[in-house]
């Protein structure tokens, strides 16, 4: 389709064939170690106000922590210490975004602010140095044209008082991120090398590598990730890879998906996908809540907190199977162009039963989307998210409210009986067909409006 991209990434994984030994283990969690603490240091000294001058892109922070001597200290290759200064850097960014997501929100919110409040806060943030000099009190410099914009902005609001509000936000959102878990590292292309029917990786020891031989022979050139397990003796070693969107022939029209705890999908049409859903779902829930208890009344010293653990997996891969399979079969039956999905709230309503609390909380609806999102984009299957409010209490025939009962949806106004998924799935159809109308409006306009300005120009 046009617009979308022809190649997706998705995450494929490699094991070790043979047990590793606790030496060779320990070598490798020695060097998972290390890049914990330059994760760590790079975030105590970036991850503050004073750090958001040096993280974008990145290069200053990269200079000063080579120049820190702690890569001497630690004795860890560069291919190990430069991507571990990257990804703290990645969390660290992500933070920052999450912080201004959250002011955004509250700037919205915020009754006491006017317009005019607004739209300096909203320029302060989106021009980097004004809110770098807001947030560190440093002096402002810009050029002419950022200097006129900022001058305008200011006119008319108290600027002490919104600065002040800006840095009481940051400081409320901001967190400082810090990790403990030393359980893997990410490796450059030039920190490993296939061969021998496994990998070479590169060690502390200068011109030393560790070989592991792997149950597959695929060889890659990329960053990688080596996750260590040390009881089992065993490493996951994941890569991301790039792979071509299918474009299947027949795929044609669009339909509107109602997702649900007791069916996973219905659609516009009132077939069912993924009808034994809750059945997976339940028996989850129910060992989750009936044996998690018991393990943590003493889990540091409970053997069988694993078996635990293990049980729990099980259940996990037996019901993603089925989510995966229901949601190849649905698009394998109905073949859309084009999948419409309501925006569903983030927390599900649950009713007054423990049980049914409990198996509505462990929901694992995000699961659903994100295969869903996944098997579309391999598809080159457009799916659009449409306004969910009230889109199960209304009338899909004539839009009035209507009532719920048994699952099934009733329209005083018209007399429309149908089963309430259904329904909504309808509704969500006719929503999205109005978005796509209005996309297709706009565009047209931008279209007439582009050869006007070249009729004009000629």
């Amino acid at each position: 389709m046009k617009g979308h991209k022809d190649t997706i990434y998705k995450t494929v994984y490699q094991y070790n064939q043979n047990p590793i030994s606790r030496f060779d283990m320990e070598r490798m969690q020695e060097i998972a170690r290390d890049c914990r603490e330059v994760k760590n240091s790079v975030y105590e000294r970036y991850g503050g106000i004073r750090g958001i001058s040096k993280i974008y892109p990145g290069y200053t922070a990269q200079n000063e922590m080579t120049k820190s001597g702690i890569r001497e200290r630690l004795n860890l290759p560069s291919v190990y210490f430069y991507l571990s200064i990257f990804d703290a850097l990645g969390d660290i960014k992500s933070q920052w975004a999450y912080t201004k997501k959250q002011i955004e929100k509250n700037i919205r919110a915020n009754p006491n602010l006017t317009p005019e409040d607004r739209h300096y806060l909203r320029f302060v943030m989106k021009q980097s140095q004004c809110f770098e000099s807001v947030l560190t009190g440093e002096t402002l410099k810009l050029s002419n044209i950022w200097e006129e914009r900022y001058a305008a902005v200011r006119e008319g609001v108290d600027t002490h008082r919104l600065d002040q509000y800006l840095r009481r936000q940051v400081r409320s959102h901001l967190g400082r991120s810090h990790t403990d878990v030393a359980d893997g590292f990410p490796a450059s292309p030039k920190g490993y090398r296939y061969a021998d029917h496994g990998i070479y990786l590169a060690m502390k020891e200068r011109g030393k590598r560790l070989f592991i031989p792997l149950t597959d022979n695929n060889r890659y050139d990329r960053q990688i990730y080596i996750h260590l397990y040390p009881k089992e003796g065993k490493v996951r070693i994941a890569v991301p890879i790039e792979i071509r969107q299918r474009h299947p022939a027949g795929y044609a029209g669009e339909i509107g998906l109602a997702m649900g705890l007791k069916c996973m999908f219905v659609t516009d049409q009132g077939r069912t996908y993924g009808e034994k859903y809750l059945e997976y779902q339940s028996a989850l829930t129910d060992y989750v809540r009936e044996r998690l208890p018991r393990h943590q009344r003493n889990a540091k010293s409970n053997p069988g907190m694993k078996k635990y653990n293990a049980g729990k997996a099980k259940l996990e891969r037996i019901m993603h199977s089925y989510v995966n399979s229901e949601i190849n079969r649905m698009l394998e039956t109905e073949k859309p162009e084009i999948i419409y999905l309501p925006k569903l709230p983030a927390t599900p309503k649950a009713g007054f039963n423990r049980r049914i609390n409990a198996t509505v909380s462990m929901w694992q609806r995000g699961y659903i989307k994100s295969r869903l999102i996944r098997k579309c984009e391999e598809r080159s299957i457009k799916l659009v998210e449409v306004f969910g409010k009230g889109i199960s209490m209304q009338c899909s025939r004539c839009g009035m409210d209507g009532v719920k009962d048994n699952d099934a949806f009733y329209c005083p106004s018209c007399g429309n009986r149908i089963p309430e998924r259904q329904n909504t799935a309808r509704n969500v159809l006719k929503r999205g067909l109005e978005i796509q109308k209005k996309e297709r409006s706009k565009k047209q306009d931008r279209e007439e409006a582009e050869e006007k300005s070249a009729g004009t120009e000629e």
